[in-house]
């Protein structure tokens, strides 16, 4: 049950800003990601353009056609890793306008407190993201597609962590203890990196999915968060899957 209803969990983001009319809300961080997808494209075609351009690779069509795929797989991935930074206000804008839609308020962590938090955060995010992509491309060296794998695997759950970022976040949740939230949530954290992966891999879907995967992270931590207290037995009992039994600040 946790699997699916990750799974769906982009999806369902997309239809609820559509039913809810936040489409007005959306179109910033999609000029911003069309940008950034441009940029990205133009980096990676100028950096492989070099890198292919003294390389004997058989035919011309075989050299176009591998110059085509490292440029897309090079773009993809620094759009993957630079959108969090780039869309983090307007999109944690947007989650935000979710929770208020379906809970009515929302936590407001202290402004300069929280902003120094999401600052550090980013920076610990971009070390794990240089040792994940380091990590793939050294499996990818020595094994026969194995790297693949664990590359996309890994890319997976860095958009869990990203969508999910955002209502632990306006809640204080400390770095650690927002992986520590993934872990204990293990099959809606699988299958929400698997359905946003999907959701990114849909034709031209890549500028729209970051807000509207962040709207879906954001209803399912809320039902989470629902079934969790409704399910709680006892007052002042310690709830080992709550984000934030500890961690805070």
């Amino acid at each position: 049950m946790g699997f699916f209803r990750g799974f769906v969990a982009p999806f369902r983001g997309a239809i609820f800003v559509s039913r809810q009319r936040l489409w007005h809300l959306v179109v910033l961080p999609v000029l911003m990601n069309i940008a950034l997808a441009g940029a990205a494209a133009w980096a990676a075609a100028r950096y492989w353009g070099q890198e292919l351009a003294d390389r004997a690779i058989g035919s011309e069509a075989l050299a176009s056609l591998l110059f085509v795929a490292v440029t897309g797989l090079g773009a993809i991935v620094m759009f993957v890793i630079l959108q969090p930074l780039l869309g983090a206000i307007s999109n944690d804008i947007l989650a935000e306008r979710v929770e208020r839609k379906v809970l009515g308020e929302t936590p407001r962590p202290p402004f300069f407190a929280s902003a120094g938090r999401a600052m550090g955060h980013a920076i610990l995010k971009l070390v794990l993201y240089a040792l994940a992509f380091v990590t793939g491309l050294g499996l990818s060296a020595v094994t026969a597609g194995i790297g693949g794998v664990v590359g996309v695997a890994l890319g997976a759950l860095f958009l869990a962590y990203d969508g999910f970022d955002f209502p632990l976040s306006r809640r204080s949740v400390g770095f650690w203890a927002k992986w520590r939230y993934l872990a204990l949530h293990p099959a809606q954290t699988i299958g929400y990196g698997l359905g946003a992966t999907v959701f990114y891999l849909i034709p031209l879907a890549l500028v729209v999915a970051p807000p509207l995967t962040a709207v879906g992270a954001t209803l399912v931590f809320l039902e989470t968060e629902h079934r969790r207290a409704k399910n709680k037995k006892g007052k002042g009992r310690v709830d080992e899957t709550s984000p934030l039994r500890d961690g805070q600040g």
